[in-house]
């Protein structure tokens, strides 16, 4: 008889650890951990297929077995504690955890389930289950392949709402722009640039001249920025439009016009000119060249007193639109009046 005592022991032994494991492999599966997604709503985290997110603060909510009691560590990209630890909690109070931003990449919530009973968790039912979840926080800038500086005819500048994408949990962004830039290899651009103000999804930028600007975002939170947007590149143009138009002459009936284009500097080549007397038809006078200034000027005779016009008409480059302007001017006792 007494050689059959440590044989029964052993069995029970063996039914113990196999109810262990069960109790084990139970609790860790009831474990339930959601992360708030980019639309604000909570997302369940699959272990086999881990969640990417733009959210830069996401929540992480732990619900887990109402027979256990549990332990939670919340690890960022590089391994390290991303917030602060639940230790020991009673599973019937989910825990909710506000994971701090620390750079793109994976996150891991462990939970570590231990028995009910087990009121100072010294013995974990089994090995931490993981949950991760990745970060890849990138503004998007909208395209705006050409923009023109201000309305033909106006004399003020207007800004461009560019569109931004940013990301959720954002605490604060970062736009910039330069004209003829260079792209750091970190995204960033080289030398001292303009930033745009940032509000509603769209950022303001204002151009002081047409060229072409290169505009790059990020956002930022817990005091960590994202990687830089990728760069957009946008041709600013300006309208064709005459900022001086005066007659050098007072007296006839030859005459010259000078006339000086707005964005004088980015006018190159030719304005053909063309004149009529009151309604009727233009006639050309030809074609003039824009100097390095922007100006250009035409001769033309008038022999009757009466009303003119004249029409200038510019073809376009890269920088300033085509267009087609008309201004009167009368002509009296040999004067010129507009």
């Amino acid at each position: 008889m007494r050689a059959t005592r440590p044989v029964k022991s052993a069995a029970v032994a063996a039914a113990i650890a196999v109810s262990a494991s069960l109790a084990a492999a139970a609790s860790a599966g009831a474990v339930a951990v959601t992360v708030t997604g980019d639309d604000g709503r909570p997302l369940a985290i699959n272990p086999s297929a881990p969640p990417a997110l733009r959210n830069l603060r996401p929540q992480v909510v732990v619900t887990a077995d109402p027979n256990t009691r549990y332990s939670v560590a919340v690890t960022d990209p590089a391994g390290r504690p991303a917030a602060a630890p639940v230790t020991c909690a009673d599973a019937a109070q989910p825990a909710t955890i506000q994971v701090p931003y620390r750079g793109n990449g994976t996150y891991n919530v462990a939970v570590t389930s231990f028995a009910a009973i087990d009121s100072g968790c010294a013995g974990p039912l089994g090995p931490a289950a993981g949950f991760p979840f990745s970060i890849a926080g990138k503004v998007a800038l909208g395209r705006v392949g050409r923009f023109v500086l201000r309305d033909p005819g106006a004399p003020n500048d207007k800004p461009l709402a560019l569109p931004v994408d940013a990301d959720p949990g954002a605490q604060s962004h970062e736009i910039r722009f330069k004209r003829d830039a260079k792209v750091r290899r970190n995204g960033a651009l080289a030398g001292r640039s303009a930033t745009a103000p940032f509000a509603n999804g769209t950022a303001t930028l204002r151009f002081a001249d047409p060229g072409l600007y290169t505009v790059v975002g990020r956002d930022a939170a817990d005091g960590i920025e994202t990687p830089w947007s990728e760069p957009q590149r946008i041709r600013v143009v300006a309208p064709f439009d005459l900022s001086t138009i005066r007659y050098p002459d007072r007296s006839g009936p030859a005459f010259r016009v000078f006339c000086q284009i707005r964005e004088g500097g980015w006018a190159t080549g030719v304005v053909s000119v063309a004149i009529a007397r009151g309604n009727g038809g233009f006639r050309p006078l030809g074609r003039a060249r824009i100097n390095g200034s922007g100006a250009f000027g035409a001769k033309f005779t008038a022999r009757t007193a009466g009303t003119y016009r004249l029409r200038f008409t510019y073809r376009g480059n890269r920088y300033v639109t085509p267009g087609v302007l008309t201004t009167r001017f009368t002509v009296g006792t040999a004067i010129v009046g507009t």
